[in-house]
């Protein structure tokens, strides 16, 4: 075996071992792209006082759509303040309308992940100088 076959042999095993480390390396980044995309599970999230009936769903993990409906007796508020507790660090507060439906609509799109939220999420629905308080709880 002369010299100049040793290079060559040693230039084509270094070629090798440069492809098959990419290889690995762009193995993992799929890999690592695909547990995130399908780890994520839908939630679905529900609950109710004696006045309102809250429901979230969540398809992916940027996305959050909330349903509040009034399910007291009598005629429903035209107006009302809501806050959903998310976490401990974020809150939801806002005003809706059911002037002219019967459910009103939150959607939320956060830039990213949203936070994560626990089993429950605290709810506060204030109406005509009424207020109640109650959890919506994850449905899996």
């Amino acid at each position: 075996m002369n010299h100049h076959s040793f290079g060559v042999n040693i230039k084509k095993i270094l070629s090798l071992v440069g492809c098959l480390v990419l290889l690995m390396i762009l193995g993992a980044c799929t890999s690592e792209e695909n547990s995130n995309q399908s780890g994520y599970k839908a939630q679905y999230f529900e609950g109710k006082s004696d006045n309102w009936y809250v429901k979230m769903v969540s398809e992916t993990e940027s996305t959050r759509n909330y349903t509040i409906s009034y399910i007291g007796e009598g005629n429903r508020p035209l107006s009302f303040r809501y806050e959903i507790y998310e976490t401990s660090y974020f809150t939801e507060p806002g005003e809706g309308e059911l002037k002219n439906q019967e459910e009103f609509d939150i959607y939320i799109k956060c830039s990213g992940s949203c936070y994560a939220v626990s089993n429950s999420i605290p709810v506060k629905i204030e109406w005509e100088g009424k207020e109640e308080e109650f959890v919506i709880r994850s449905k899996k």
